[in-house]
């Protein structure tokens, strides 16, 4: 299906297989995410979506009051949902992957039918300089305040920090651990192969493979393949 400003549904979404292996290389964050999101979900105001996608915009978590958003569920938007502009068109998630920063979206402002009710704040959540995620503050048909940017902003914050003290303890407690495909992509690296023969050998994306790597780099705190493969070499992940 061609996306249009008429569609009420996303068009693309994650099949079973990849959605299981998103949710599990990102329990730790979408752990975060619950924890912060439900301590704070009763004192503001029940009419507010929370949202959490990945790196690609692909949705992990929602958290919602089912008891007035009934009606979410029929418009496909669930895990493994894209909020990328080809699958929903323009909306702050897909603006704030392009941006890298916060961004607040109005009803008009959207593009397609989907959001034509919906008035959104999206922000990256940064560890390092590298994006983790991004979350997503959202009203439907209720105007959001200015000052709900300062809420998102400071939700960001405190998900952001509890999520590097989670990590870190793990790193700090136990040895690093790949998953299997992470090992299978990185002793293909260390053999010379590039990133698309990688992606050949494995029979999956390319996007994948760069979804993999990230992962890698982050649970060894390293920045390149390279430096990658030396880290698994000394820690005795691959031989």
């Amino acid at each position: 299906m061609e996306l249009t400003q008429t569609i009420d549904n996303p068009l693309i979404f994650l099949g079973k297989q990849e959605l299981q292996l998103k949710i599990r290389e990102n329990n730790e964050l979408i752990n975060v995410f619950r924890k912060n999101v439900n301590s704070i979900f009763k004192q503001i105001k029940e009419r507010y979506v929370f949202l959490l996608t990945d790196t690609e915009g692909y949705l992990l978590e929602m958290v919602y009051e089912k008891g007035i958003y009934n009606n979410i569920d029929k418009t496909g938007f669930k895990r493994g949902t894209s909020f990328k502009e080809e699958s929903c068109g323009t909306n702050a998630i897909s603006l704030a992957m392009r941006l890298n920063q916060l961004v607040y979206l109005k009803p008009e402002q959207h593009y397609c039918n989907i959001f034509k009710e919906w008035y959104c704040i999206a922000i990256p959540l940064i560890v390092d300089d590298e994006i983790i995620g991004y979350l997503d503050l959202s009203t439907i048909k209720d105007s959001m305040v200015d000052e709900m940017m300062v809420v998102v902003e400071l939700l960001a914050y405190k998900i952001v920090s509890d999520y590097v003290s989670m990590v870190g303890n793990k790193v700090n407690n136990s040895k690093v651990k790949l998953t299997e495909k992470q090992l299978e992509v990185l002793k293909l690296a260390m053999k010379g192969y590039k990133d698309i023969a990688i992606a050949e050998e494995l029979g999956i994306s390319i996007n994948t493979i760069n979804y993999h790597k990230r992962n890698i780099f982050r649970k060894l705190d390293v920045r390149s393949t390279r430096e990658a493969i030396a880290k698994a070499i000394l820690t005795g992940l691959i031989e």
